[in-house]
This record gives C-alpha cells, sequence and structure tokens, in this order.
C-alpha cells in the first residue's frame, strides 16, 4: 500500500497551499511527518481553515493554539470549553485570539464551569463586560488549576482591555447590575419602578449578575438613563458620557 510522505520541497507553495491538499494530507501522513507539516507551517505563518484544524488530533491542535498568528476563533472557543484537553493547551487556546459576542458567551455562561470561563481570562480581545464577569464569577466558584487564571488575574486582564477598548455601555450595564445585587435603595426605588424582576440576586449564584446584565440590555434607554442616575447618586459619582448607544456611563 501507498504511504503518502511529506517534504517541504515537493508539496505546495508556501505562499497559498490549497485549503484541500493540506486537508488531505492531514488524513492521509503518518504522524511523524504531519507534525514535520505543521511546524512549516507555523514557521510560515500559513494560516489554516476552521475545518482542517478541526480535523487534527487536540495535542496538534494546541500546538497551533499556541502561536500568536493562528486565528481560528471559532475552533479556539471550542478546544477551550472542553474539559477533554489539558488545561494549559485550553488555556493557550481561549487566551489568544478570542473574544466573543454576548450570544456566545451566554452559551459559556450556561455552562457554568468556572475552568472554562478561567480559560479566557486572559484574552486582551475579550470584551470587558465579558470579563467582568468572569472576574466575578472566579471570585464566587474559584477553580483548584494552579495553571489557570485566577479572579486577580482576570482583574489584570480587563484593566489591559479597558486600555485598548475603553469603557463601553455594556460595562456600564453589566456594573449597574453588580451594584443592583448588591443592594442600592436609590437603584432599588428605579427599578421597582420602571423594571420590577430585572434584577434578582440568587445567593450563591454567579449567573445572577449576567442575567441581571442581560435584562438591562432590553430595558429602552429612558429607564437606562434613570438607572445610570440613580447608580450615580449611589456612589457620589456623575455620569460621564459615552459615545456608544448614547447612554450615560460611570
Amino acid at each position: 500500500m501507498h504511504v503518502q510522505r511529506y517534504s517541504r520541497t515537493n508539496h505546495f507553495s508556501p505562499l497559498a497551499p490549497p485549503t484541500r491538499e493540506l486537508e488531505s494530507l492531514f488524513r492521509e501522513l503518518p504522524e511523524p511527518e504531519l507534525w514535520q507539516l505543521l511546524q512549516d507551517l507555523v514557521d510560515r505563518e500559513i494560516a489554516l481553515s476552521d475545518d482542517a484544524v478541526r480535523g487534527l488530533d487536540p495535542r496538534m491542535q494546541g500546538f497551533l493554539f499556541l502561536q500568536d498568528f493562528v486565528d481560528n476563533r471559532m475552533v479556539r472557543i471550542e478546544f477551550a470549553r472542553s474539559g477533554a484537553h489539558m488545561s494549559y493547551l485550553r488555556d493557550a487556546a481561549g487566551s489568544r485570539n478570542v473574544w466573543m459576542d454576548d450570544d456566545e458567551f451566554s452559551s459559556l455562561v450556561e455552562q457554568d464551569d468556572p475552568v472554562a470561563l478561567a480559560c479566557f481570562a486572559r484574552s486582551e480581545k475579550m470584551q470587558p463586560h465579558h470579563l467582568l464577569y468572569i472576574e466575578h464569577k472566579l471570585a464566587m466558584q474559584p477553580h483548584r488549576d494552579e495553571m489557570l487564571a485566577t479572579s486577580w488575574d482576570t482583574g489584570i486582564t480587563l484593566k489591559k482591555a479597558l486600555e485598548v477598548q475603553g469603557n463601553t455601555r455594556s460595562l456600564a450595564l453589566i456594573r449597574l447590575a453588580r451594584a443592583a445585587l448588591h443592594g442600592s435603595a436609590e437603584i432599588d426605588s428605579v427599578l421597582e419602578q420602571r423594571a420590577p424582576g430585572a434584577v434578582v440576586a440568587v445567593t450563591g449564584d454567579a449567573k445572577a449578575l449576567w442575567r441581571a446584565f442581560r435584562n438591562l440590555q432590553r430595558l429602552d434607554e429612558g429607564a437606562l438613563r434613570e438607572l445610570l442616575e440613580a447608580a450615580g447618586r449611589s456612589t457620589g459619582r456623575p455620569a460621564a458620557t459615552s459615545g456608544e448607544g448614547g447612554v450615560s456611563l460611570h
């Protein structure tokens, strides 16, 4: 039986390797040659499709995710969320080139796994309000894996993310949700009038913060402005204006 072999001189151009040819090589090459191929791809910083990466075994996927130039955001998220992989490789997958929209992050929140959340706690591309939730979750339910980020580490990442991304409307809303959950007569009064049931504290349930945030997102701008002004009064800090969505922030 013929066994496919690989050498960097007898296959594709380094500039544009055909995706189908790569996927075929991934299936057919013996492991030593496949590792050599992957090293060559990394040396040349050649991007792979999500499907091509999914076709590799977890060790090889993890090797790729250690490389800063490798994007493959969705495959990174899948890999980091899976408890089937070694934690240091999950951390490598989640800490580079990863961000999520709110629906994607909601799915991660519902997974309710501190380890999975910690795997994304070093990615400075994550949205600040997502990092704040991770910080909150890990403070309430710390994991025991010394290789992964802690709540304190997440706070450092949040500061770095804010330096690049700045304060956002969503960050103001999740801070508002946190203040409401901690108890504030000013905020509670407005909530009772404008959004009863939007913020419900559940003892020991970190997800209550994310649910409250999502509920506040659905409020009209007038109600949000009243709540933010109430939060400003409760802290003694006047609201500042953000360019995102025209909603006052602090």
